[in-house]
């Protein structure tokens, strides 16, 4: 019943184009976040999005290449200019708050994130899914307890997990997800991957 819920759900989504939203956290405790993408032959965009009066350094690195820095004192987009997989590390400068992450053209492939989390502040993941079938692999602090929530169209979680269960976490059916990681008890720095 699990499986058919969330394959009716992510059908009711497929209509939107592939693309991704990732959100993490910055604040004086939790000062780092990361995505991993893959490229293809025309140059990609990603949009950045930052809290008033913030800033972070964004370091993209190809699998290719050298790595290139980017210091951010408002919301901006970054240009990924050779096709590669890329390794690219959000730290912070300056300010408090969310920020958040988009495709913004050259439809690049959200391959991994991760960012920090703690019971005020929570990692949001919405993005369309390649496949029908996709299983997702996290790491976290083992002292500490997170929960993945995956969110159904009308915004109410629809699917919970404990990692320590599983620490995998698979979606079916394609189409868009909006994921969400929680801690129930302690924090720290989380990462996912997607599973190839």
């Amino acid at each position: 019943m699990k499986q058919l819920m969330l394959i009716v759900l992510a059908c009711a989504g497929t209509a939107m184009a592939a693309g991704f939203y990732v959100q993490g956290n910055m604040s004086e405790a939790w000062d780092k976040g990361s995505l991993r993408v893959r490229t293809g032959p025309e140059m990609a965009k990603l949009w950045f999005g930052l809290p008033a009066h913030s800033g972070i350094t964004v370091v993209a690195k190809p699998d290719t290449g050298a790595a290139v820095t980017t210091t951010l004192n408002m919301s901006a987009t970054i240009d990924l200019r050779v096709p590669a997989e890329y390794a690219i590390t959000i730290t912070r400068d300056s300010g408090d708050g969310q920020w958040t992450c988009r495709d913004a053209a050259g439809s690049p492939v959200l391959l991994g994130f991760g960012s920090s989390v703690d019971d005020k502040h929570h990692a949001r993941l919405t993005y369309v899914a390649d496949e029908d079938k996709e299983t997702w692999s996290f790491t976290w602090p083992k002292e500490a307890t997170f929960l993945v929530q995956l969110f159904g169209k009308a915004g109410k979680v629809v699917e919970e997990q404990d990692l320590s269960d599983s620490d995998e976490f698979e979606l079916a059916g394609g189409g868009s997800f909006t994921l969400e990681v929680v801690p129930t008890e302690g924090s720290g720095e989380f990462s996912a991957k997607k599973s190839e």
